[in-house]
């Protein structure tokens, strides 16, 4: 999926967001939890922006003085977040155009480094040792913002009469590996257990995070478990919720909010999903390369903007908001790489 941000005069001061949807012939990302479409309700009038109690207040940004076009690439799991600020950059005057694609991250980081032609990445996980030698050898340094939590949330339909509210550790292991209902209580239905998991098993993505916490690292285990599908549109498992009371699977938090009439959530000892020590969460990430940040002012301006407004946007898209010491770390990082230190 490709999007395309562009400023449009309507016969008034005040820029509006336009978005243009265009096919990609792209390969969908591996990582893909479901992209939930971004309605104009969810994004805030510049005129009531959201003020945060910060500890670091970045310097002001004035998106009408800036200029250039910006292409953000990555993991549909960060689009919606991107897509929001980007609209929200928009509304308050940048003139220029930003086109968002939704990729591999891995494929991102290659148009970063090698190809050079993204500025910014969605990522679910830090750039990886091999990836970081590449950027170097092509003279990028991609620095690393923190931007958001998401929880990845354990689904039941919600026909599942039989299947508590929260489940432990064992009893999940056991769900998504077994055959039968019956396998892991035998007081539930001898009937098969149908999963459904996000596609690709890449390091950080859903499904590695579900093993690395339940299946102790064994990601082999849940992807050649009997009756079990990988989904590339998270429309596939809310279709199956509705006709199929035995099924199960996992999704990104917000997609999980969206579809509550369809499916059950499941607590893991029983902590919830928007609770602190749930243990299916994992940070949210875009990079950037430090020397347009130095050297491009619209690149700068961006950032800079991104980490002023991302917490207060984030819960109404059904991610949760970074702690604030973790945000002023990124913000003084961006202090420290466009002043060169």
């Amino acid at each position: 999926m490709i999007l395309l941000l562009t400023a449009c005069a309507q016969g008034s001061t005040t820029s509006k967001a336009k978005i243009d949807n265009k096919a990609s012939t792209e390969n969908k990302s591996k990582e893909i939890l479901g992209i939930q479409r971004i309605e104009s309700k969810l994004i805030k009038s510049p005129s009531t922006q959201d003020s945060t109690k910060q500890s670091i207040v970045l310097p002001g940004v004035n998106p009408l003085e800036l200029e250039g076009t910006l292409a953000i690439s990555g993991s549909p799991v960060v689009l919606p977040i991107s897509q929001a600020i980007a609209q929200r950059f928009i509304q308050d005057g940048y003139p220029s155009k930003i086109a968002l694609s939704s990729i591999d991250t891995g494929v991102s980081f290659k148009l970063l480094c090698e190809e050079k032609k993204v500025d910014i990445v969605n990522t679910v996980r830090p750039i990886t040792s091999q990836e970081l030698a590449i950027c170097s050898q092509s003279g990028i340094e991609p620095i690393g913002f923190p931007i958001a939590i998401d929880a990845v949330t354990i689904v039941v339909s919600s026909q599942n009469k039989f299947v508590p509210n929260s489940l432990t550790r064992d009893e999940l292991a056991k769900v998504f590996t077994v055959e039968k209902w019956s396998d892991v209580n035998p007081k539930w239905p001898a009937e098969a257990i149908k999963r459904i998991i996000p596609a690709g098993v890449s390091a950080g993505g859903a499904v590695d995070l579900f093993a690395q916490a339940i299946l102790n690292g064994n990601v082999s285990q849940i992807i050649n478990a009997r009756n079990t599908i990988s989904y590339h549109f998270v429309e596939q498992l809310h279709s199956e919720a509705l006709i199929n009371p035995y099924m199960v699977g996992f999704l990104e938090y917000g997609s999980y909010k969206q579809n509550r009439d369809k499916l059950k959530a499941i607590a893991i000892d029983r902590v919830d999903p928007f609770l602190p020590a749930y243990p299916l969460t994992r940070y949210l990430y875009i990079y950037v390369d430090a020397k347009a940040i130095r050297q491009r002012p619209e690149v700068e301006g961006f950032v800079n903007y991104y980490l002023t407004y991302v917490s207060p946007e984030v819960p109404s898209l059904g991610y949760f908001p970074v702690k604030l010491t973790v945000l002023d770390e990124s913000k003084i990082k961006l202090l420290q790489v466009k002043n060169n230190q």
